[in-house]
């Protein structure tokens, strides 16, 4: 008898966790199990997670705290206001899509 050509992995995921990719995978036209294959694929030519674990992804992309962030969420919504309030700026009444 041969040897099987691939293994059964099993691992316990929030149901949540699962719907969300199975959509995500969905979307991009793959799968679960690929995703899972493709990190597994890259783990072992790596021999490093391919990407760095972040609880906010987007602040390391551009370099920033979350506290830097905010401070400039917090600048561009007075700046905004102060446009809007001068007149300098309407409101948006056209389609984003």
């Amino acid at each position: 008898m041969s040897a099987p050509t691939t293994e059964e992995f099993r691992v316990r995921l929030d149901p949540k966790l699962l719907r969300e990719t199975k959509r995500v995978a969905e979307e991009i036209g793959t799968t679960p199990g690929d995703l899972v294959r493709m990190l597994f694929a890259q783990v072992v030519k790596l021999r490093a997670l391919p990407f760095r674990p972040s609880s906010f992804p987007a602040l390391d992309e551009y370099g920033v705290t979350l506290a830097q962030a905010e401070a400039a969420l917090v600048s561009a919504t007075n700046e905004l206001e102060a446009e809007f309030a001068s007149g300098k700026m309407t409101e948006f009444k056209g389609k984003l899509r």
